[in-house]
């Protein structure tokens, strides 16, 4: 199952609390998405948070729609406060050996 890792850094500007309080609930929101099991977020320090989201492909792509305004509405937040500096899609062995095969690939 792919997992979603996002880093953010804080801005000049942006409040540490604010930060943790717009993590919490985004991490609270996408977890009532259909196809994501797992939403967490860590500070790697003090001006940084890691985001790690797990859930099938499709549902890492697109928020939900029932929940796509709050999602939309809490990354501008997020956004006013800090800035993404690594966004990277981790996929597990067997999804990647599949894709590698798909590929025409089979060494």
């Amino acid at each position: 199952m792919p997992i979603q890792l996002s880093i953010w850094e804080r801005r000049d500007s942006g409040r540490r609390e604010t930060m943790g309080n717009i993590a919490l609930e985004l991490c609270r929101l996408c977890r009532k998405s259909e196809g994501i099991t797992s939403t967490r977020f860590y500070w790697s320090g003090s001006d940084e948070i890691v985001f790690l989201f797990e859930g099938e492909a499709a549902a890492l792509d697109t928020p939900d729609q029932k929940i796509l305004a709050d999602y939309a509405w809490l990354g501008f937040v997020l956004a006013d406060q800090a800035s993404q500096i690594l966004n990277k899609r981790l996929i597990d062995p067997k999804t990647g050996l599949q894709i590698y095969r798909i590929a025409g690939r089979y060494g």
